[in-house]
């Protein structure tokens, strides 16, 4: 019986979860944020700054890279986008070599199929409907409208507000034991998961930029679309690094084979060095989180709020873990999550 209620708790959490991603999905963008900011509004508020005035400039500052960045890439982006650029047509033909073999073999199918038909007999028609859903394309366009909004101005009044939430946590706690929890509990959260994402950000940057050089040298066309796009997707451990692998396999369209090879090798090499040697070296072990549970993680965040949920998968499973490590309740969570 209390396994069936646990069940049907976790059924209805999950859909509640979902369903209500468009209001949490902000909620937690904005406080994930925060907690990477706070330290650069508090170094303007030992400047003397007005609290809301240092958060004012941090957030303006993010907006206005994110826009400038957006609009540096904008040129290749919508040059790759176009079916008609050369390499494209590069492209085109290369796969035309690759699709060679399995088209003779297809060929050879056919034939052996048409001399079992009988004479006469055709195949039905397959009527296919297409249909294009613009108010479709609206409506997520003004979710996700509305969800930046919100993420950016909710990110401002938690920076500006500073430790306000914190004191009132304190405030309404009845006893001083579960006051002191409270508090080592959110300064070691806002400590551990500031300077992750401070590592993971530069680390992912550190290989956005190399990886730009690189293939710069081997000769790929729009180096830095690629780099900005293996940095942005190397937030997502495993499936991240993949997807940037098939990806850049997949577009490549230089003239030698060899450059063709070399694409993917530099990459994984380049993957090899950041996963194995730069991410142990600068976040540690306490942080190291196990790799299945990691991996379902993201699959299950992704399967619940989709692309936002993949990127927020990992980051609360740092603050599960951080919880677990002052928390008994959360001790046996925390040691699954753990890779120790």
């Amino acid at each position: 019986m209390r396994i069936s209620l646990i069940i049907l708790t976790l059924i209805a959490a999950a859909t509640a979860i979902r369903f209500a991603k468009a209001l949490l999905l902000p909620i937690v963008l904005a406080v994930l944020l925060t907690l990477l900011l706070t330290p650069v509004v508090n170094q303007l508020d030992r400047l003397r700054l007005p609290r809301w005035l240092g958060a004012l400039i941090v957030v303006a500052s993010l907006i206005s890279a994110l826009v400038y960045a957006a609009g540096q890439l904008a040129a290749p982006s919508e040059q790759w986008l176009n079916p008609r650029a050369p390499q494209w047509s590069k492209l085109e033909s290369r796969l035309r070599e690759l699709k060679r073999p399995f088209e003779r073999l297809q060929g050879a199918q056919k034939r052996v199929a048409g001399i079992t038909d009988t004479p006469g007999q055709r195949a039905p028609r397959e009527v296919v409907i297409e249909r294009t859903s613009l108010m479709g394309l609206v409506t997520d366009t003004q979710v996700v409208l509305v969800g930046a909004l919100s993420t950016i101005v909710l990110l401002y009044f938690l920076l500006a507000s500073g430790d306000l939430f914190l004191r009132k946590l304190v405030r309404v706690l009845p006893s001083m034991t579960d006051r002191k929890t409270a508090v080592g509990i959110a300064r070691t959260i806002q400590t551990e998961i500031g300077r992750y994402f401070a590592t993971i950000t530069m680390i992912n940057l550190g290989l956005g930029v190399v990886t730009a050089l690189v293939m710069g040298l081997i000769g790929m066309p729009s180096p830095w679309l690629w780099g900005a796009l293996v940095a942005v997707l190397n937030f997502v451990p495993y499936v991240g690094p993949g997807a940037s692998l098939v990806v850049l396999t997949a577009v490549v369209a230089l003239d030698d084979w060899s450059q063709i090879a070399a694409v993917p090798l530099a990459f994984f090499t380049l993957t090899l060095i950041e996963g194995q040697l730069l991410q142990p070296a600068l976040i540690g072990r306490r942080l190291r989180l196990n790799v299945v549970v990691t991996f379902l993680s993201v699959l299950i965040w992704g399967w619940l709020w989709g692309l936002g949920g993949v990127f927020v998968a990992v980051p609360m499973l740092v603050v599960l873990r951080i919880c677990a490590d002052h928390i008994d309740a959360l001790s046996a969570a925390g040691e699954f999550v753990s890779s120790e």
